[in-house]
């Protein structure tokens, strides 16, 4: 006895709607309508039903176009194929029925091959069948839309429908991996090597900013992951550097300088500081008054900051009363804590141009280095000095 085959093309009956037909399908096949789409439409034309007799493949194809969709009886035959069409696997169907279903630019496999042909290199088939007659069609179009009771139950197609399953969805060759940026990927190692000498950091995130921009105009290259980490290894690097506290600054141990008296450039004249201290500016403090009992004599320039006093006094005078040498004296809640300069600037050849007391710490002394023409002298040296607690007291010392 020879078996038939159900085959649902896939084509609606003229003058039908696709969402209606749709519906009266799935009801028809006690399916939720995604489902039946997935399993059914997308994948016509394919095989319904197989191994039936002539009456019962005729009376279930004339349920179907009543519902308005196309279906076929064609023999059941051993020999079966698949069809690809818009890179979606379609059937199975007899083999001998592809001409029937196949169009320009589908390409079929047998069932359980490899290797998909285009249709037109397939091997001759036999011709299409037939097409329904006229009459048959029209009388089916003009049914009432709401299908007629069914008689013969109609069950989903299974998945798959046969035994068999499809070939690989492509034998092409998959696309090429987009190429990745050798330069994303130095930023990253440049980043990590920011991090652990933070120097280069800023140099660290103008490379990986500079990726980032090469990398946005090629779209095809691969590697903004690594730019990223470059930006954030470079940043973090950044933020650290310019977060880390100033190194202390290195300050000599303070070496005590008592005062000693006042000399006289001309020794012959013994009254000279005497008469030089008349003229000199009256003292302002105890401070003042301490240097004058060291036969220091004023010149009237001093800084007072917090607790912290710095007086200039000449330590020689010529014989006109005019300093030859100049000294800097610090105290520190009214103690003194010695002379700033290791040795009096003297106006031969190194002349005291300034001095600033900062604050009550820190204090800027600016040296000018003098030739043999009077009054050639120009500022080339400034010295730090700070006052700092130590284990005995308050001290002096220069910062280096």
């Amino acid at each position: 006895m020879d078996h038939c085959c159900l085959i649902l093309s896939g084509r609606l009956l003229d003058g039908q709607d696709a969402a209606t037909v749709h519906a009266r399908l799935a009801a028809a096949f006690g399916m939720e309508m995604g489902g039946f789409r997935e399993r059914v439409f997308e994948r016509a034309p394919l095989i319904i039903r197989r191994g039936l007799d002539a009456a019962t493949a005729e009376a279930q194809a004339a349920q179907l176009r009543a519902m308005g969709v196309e279906a076929d009886v064609l023999p059941d035959s051993h020999r079966l194929a698949w069809l690809r069409r818009d890179s979606r696997i379609r059937g199975p169907l007899p083999e001998d029925a592809l001409p029937r279903y196949a169009h320009a630019g589908d390409q079929w496999c047998h069932d359980g091959g490899q290797t998909w042909f285009d249709w037109a290199h397939a091997p001759s088939a036999m011709p299409p069948l037939p097409e329904p007659a006229p009459e048959d069609v029209a009388a089916e179009a003009a049914a009432d839309h709401e299908p007629p009771p069914i008689p013969i139950a109609l069950e989903p197609p299974p998945l798959p429908p046969v035994a068999s399953t499809p070939p690989p969805p492509s034998s092409t060759p998959a696309p090429a991996k987009a190429p990745l940026s050798t330069a994303a990927v130095v930023a990253a190692l440049f980043g990590l090597l920011a991090l652990m000498y933070r120097p280069l950091s800023p140099v660290a995130v103008l490379l990986a900013l500079g990726v980032l921009i090469y990398l946005y105009r090629r779209p095809l290259l691969r590697g903004r992951a690594f730019a990223v980490a470059a930006l954030v290894l470079g940043g973090a690097a950044l933020f650290l550097w310019m977060h880390h506290p100033a190194s202390a600054p290195v300050v000599e141990a303070y070496v005590p300088r008592p005062l000693k008296p006042l000399p006289s450039d001309d020794a012959s004249s013994a009254d000279a500081p005497a008469q030089c201290k008349a003229k000199a500016p009256a003292p302002q403090n105890d401070e003042d008054r301490f240097l004058l009992t060291g036969e220091r004599v004023l010149t009237g320039r001093a800084q007072r900051k917090g607790d912290t006093y710095v007086a200039e006094a000449a330590v020689s005078v010529s014989d006109d009363c005019q300093p030859s040498a100049l000294q800097l004296y610090v105290f520190r809640h009214g103690v003194f804590l010695g002379p700033a300069l290791d040795k009096a600037a003297s106006l031969a050849n190194t002349r005291l141009a300034d001095f600033d007391l900062i604050d009550d710490q820190h204090l800027s002394v600016t040296l000018s280095q003098c030739t043999e023409k009077p009054g050639d002298c120009a500022a080339t040296t400034v010295k730090q000095f700070a006052v700092m607690p130590g284990g005995g007291g308050w001290t002096l010392g220069e910062i280096k």
